[in-house]
């Protein structure tokens, strides 16, 4: 650090009233505080440990704490207790000793005895399931694979040509047929032989009919 930025002390002047004021302003404050811890503490000895010692301790364990424990005890734990041991645990430890080991034990000795045959029942079912699966095997490469193969053939070079050649034969003869002998025979018919006299006669004779019926019945009065 430079000479230039070292403090410089307060001239004498200065300092001497300035310490006047901290005595003046902090030692009563430090003086107070002091005071107050001493208060606070007479005051805690003399009247909180005290009030603490023999009015708030037994009131909280004579008055909540041993009525909380005793109905905890006696209300909830003790009769849960009870229920757990001689209505769950005693029935459950009968069940287990006279019922559950017996039959376990004679499970096991009914399986034990019966060992040899499981085993071979087992060896039985095994090999009889390889048998049915190179059966299977044998049906589905040697049978199966050629009846499928003989239908995909049929299919492709049989039925798919027959169904287009009747396909085609149905749209160059039945519907060909069907619009030269009935169609156009029907559509002739009605358009050359129906319609010009049921026309010539609702203009000729219907229409002038309906406009005399119209006139006399309006000279009439009657529309």
């Amino acid at each position: 650090m430079s000479a230039r930025e070292e403090v410089q002390p307060l001239p004498g002047w200065l300092a001497w009233p300035i310490r006047v004021l901290a005595v003046i302003f902090v030692v009563p404050v430090k003086l107070a505080w002091d005071g107050l811890g001493w208060v606070l503490a007479q005051l805690w000895k003399y009247v909180g440990a005290p009030l603490t010692k023999y009015v708030i301790q037994p009131f909280l364990y004579y008055v909540i704490w041993l009525p909380l424990r005793w109905i905890t005890l006696y209300l909830l734990w003790i009769p849960l207790r009870w229920i757990a041991v001689n209505l769950l645990w005693t029935p459950l430890v009968w069940l287990v000793k006279h019922v559950l080991a017996p039959l376990a034990e004679g499970i096991w000795w009914l399986l034990k005895a019966t060992a040899p045959f499981w085993y071979l029942l087992g060896r039985i079912l095994l090999e009889a399931a390889r048998a049915v699966g190179w059966v299977m095997t044998r049906i589905y490469r040697y049978v199966l694979t050629p009846i499928g193969k003989a239908i995909a053939f049929v299919w492709r070079w049989v039925v798919v040509p027959i169904g287009t050649a009747i396909a085609w034969a149905w749209n160059h003869s039945v519907v060909l047929l069907w619009r030269y002998l009935v169609v156009v025979p029907v559509r002739f018919v009605w358009q050359y032989l129906v319609v010009p006299p049921v026309r010539w006669v609702n203009e000729w004779i219907l229409r002038p009919v309906a406009e005399i019926t119209r006139r006399v019945l309006a000279t009439l009065g009657l529309r």
